[in-house]
């Protein structure tokens, strides 16, 4: 997907890359609405059925429940999206490799969408929590069976040498899909169904976003039936599999010819990895029903507002992320971030927690709790891209040009299990705190704060300028 002019070389088609990005925007459309109103739906259906306050077990309650079933989609996504983005790619089709799997689970997906919201509105004597789990669990395999196809689009129609900028459009159109998921409910709410939506029935929303993702799936199908001839990956693929798959072995970490300081950087640069994204992970399921329980924010309009708000400061500090990893170095950039982050999530309980207790009734209080939420969703948001652009990095310099894939394999093992383990581990500490939701900022407080002490020790992942050119290309490979 190049267009050569005279004189220069190959540039982006950045139509074609854009009409391509359209699938990536159905699937950030789809999370965006799930992760926002999903808990919310759980937990309102669970306590009004009565397990609000109690526990199974002693330790089993309502959001141990909720964030447990949040993890579905990040386990579904260990298991099965490696396996199908696989799969996909020894496909032959007219449509191409990718289309038929975004064409078989898109509309499944979004059929499961707009069930969970109306089933959620039954009442079968506690059976439609057994139909809607079924429905949630056919969502998340659908998903986890087109996200890798869906992804793997761009490069089958882009050259290498100009993938990273592909791979920038199509993150630009994920964080577009992002941002109309937050907002749907705000343009409802404008067209006239506010009061069905703050009243608990997201019937319209779910709707909404599931027409919009087959919209767009319908343009993504239009763009491959014109264009499948231009798949650059065809010839490469008949080839391949004339070779056959080739195994790489694995490696484990002790049997990596790194010097024992080595070894030793990279294991606890992993371990931070871990503690962080049980942070970050566990933030996801839990902020609307915080707004909603801590917060007293009846209106899940605004919360989304409040987490859009978060996802542009993040966005907004990526670059100039990268830039002063670069500058001064990716573990002084990634500590500089921790050490923001965990101020604004002390500041916060402060003023959440422990003042209440010492100024009891304060009319300032509720105040100082909204300007200091409104002043962390900022700040955190520059905070964290100073964390989340540079962490990948550092593990990949670590290994060198010649391990790309092994240590893109640590960094990934990390990270995903912190998302299975993190909202879970959060769900445990709320419902000890008897479903006070600010205990979630205590969790990430105390995960991040870790964290931060686990990366003093690594002393190696920095590189040359000489290295940097290799380096960049392996990190978009890796997030691809």
């Amino acid at each position: 997907m190049a267009k050569k002019e005279k004189g220069a070389g190959p540039r982006l088609d950045y139509k074609q890359t854009f009409l391509i990005g359209f699938g990536f925007l159905a699937c950030m459309l789809f999370w965006s609405i799930y992760n926002s109103y999903v808990p919310l739906i759980l937990t309102h259906k669970l306590e009004d059925m009565g397990m609000g306050g109690k526990t199974i077990l002693g330790f089993i309650t309502v959001p141990l429940i909720v964030n447990a079933i949040m993890t579905i989609d990040n386990i579904f996504g260990v298991i099965f999206q490696p396996m199908f983005g696989k799969i996909s790619d020894r496909t032959h089709s007219k449509l191409g490799k990718r289309m038929p799997f975004i064409l078989k689970g898109l509309p499944i997906c979004a059929v499961c969408f707009t069930l969970i919201p109306i089933l959620s509105r039954l009442n079968f004597g506690g059976w439609e929590i057994a139909l809607m789990m079924i429905v949630i669990i056919g969502f998340n395999f659908t998903m986890s069976t087109w996200r890798s196809p869906v992804v793997a689009m761009m490069p089958d129609y882009t050259p290498s040498e100009l993938q990273s900028d592909g791979n920038a459009v199509i993150n630009i159109m994920g964080g577009v899909g992002q941002a109309l998921g937050f907002l749907l409910a705000t343009i409802l709410g404008v067209l006239g169904f506010k009061e069905a939506i703050t009243q608990g029935n997201y019937i319209s929303l779910f709707a909404s976003g599931a027409v919009l993702a087959l919209i767009f799936m319908g343009i993504l199908y239009m763009f491959v039936k014109k264009n499948v001839d231009k798949d650059l990956s065809a010839k490469e693929q008949a080839l391949e599999d004339k070779k056959g798959d080739v195994k790489q072995d694995k490696i484990k970490i002790k049997n990596l010819d790194m010097s024992k300081g080595e070894k030793r950087s990279l294991l606890f640069c992993l371990a931070a990895l871990f503690f962080i994204c049980n942070a970050s992970e566990a933030l996801v399921p839990n902020f609307t029903v915080f707004a909603e329980k801590a917060l007293h924010v009846k209106n899940p309009m605004i919360s989304t507002i409040m987490m859009l708000v978060f996802a542009l400061s993040l966005a907004g500090f990526a670059v100039p992320a990268g830039i002063l990893g670069r500058k001064w170095g990716r573990k002084k950039t990634i500590s500089m971030g921790l050490i923001v982050v965990v101020i604004m999530f002390a500041i916060y309980i402060t003023v959440a927690m422990i003042l209440p207790i010492i100024f009891k009734n304060a009319s300032w209080l509720n105040t100082a709790i909204w300007v200091m939420l409104w002043i962390a969703l900022v700040a955190g948001g520059g905070a964290m891209a100073m964390v989340n652009i540079n962490t990948l990095p550092i593990v990949l310099a670590m290994g060198g040009r010649d391990f790309v894939g092994t240590f893109t394999g640590y960094y990934y093992t990390a990270t995903f299990a912190a998302a299975i383990t993190g909202p879970i581990l959060c769900g445990g500490l709320i419902g000890l705190f008897h479903s006070n939701y600010n205990a979630m900022f205590l969790f990430c407080a105390v995960a991040f704060f870790i964290g931060l002490l686990l990366f003093i020790p690594v002393k190696h992942g920095e590189v040359s300028e000489d290295d940097e050119a290799w380096l960049e290309e392996a990190v978009e490979a890796a997030e691809d």
